[in-house]
């Protein structure tokens, strides 16, 4: 009974590994909690903005994908894209903070890239010198 047990319990952390969704399709929910969070969204803002911004988070995307080579045209089509969704995201949080939701969203970007370079720099740079760790006692 032991033999069967003790393969399938061994198995079990790699269930859990899957379970998780891949950290691409978290990055979206992730920019669009960190907008709110800095807008100081009320709850009837976060729950109107929520579905909006996750439209406008796919077709910025898919945006993005389609233009990938000419980067002029692509820029052009984002903007368009902002105009288009301010009117939307406008009557919910007003004007004024639609507009910043644009500056909120490249500022979230911007860290991302920050911490991807920071952790790119960790794996290939040197070592941090620190003290030494402490002695093992078996």
């Amino acid at each position: 009974m032991k033999c069967f047990f003790l393969p399938l319990i061994s198995l079990l952390p790699l269930g859990l590994i899957q379970a998780q969704p891949p950290l691409g399709d978290r990055i979206p929910e992730k920019m669009n909690l960190f907008i709110q969070k800095r807008m100081r969204m009320t709850q009837e803002e976060r729950e109107a903005f929520g579905p909006i911004f996750a439209r406008y988070q796919k077709e910025w995307r898919e945006t993005l994908v389609k233009n990938r080579k000419d980067k002029l045209l692509a820029r052009h089509q984002l903007i368009e894209l902002q105009l288009k969704y301010r009117k939307e995201f406008s009557p919910i949080v007003g004007e004024n903070r639609a507009i910043q939701i644009y500056d909120l969203q490249e500022d979230f970007i911007n860290i991302l890239r920050d911490v991807q370079e920071e952790r790119l720099r960790g794996r290939s740079g040197p070592r941090k010198m620190g003290p030494p760790p402490p002695a093992r006692r078996f």
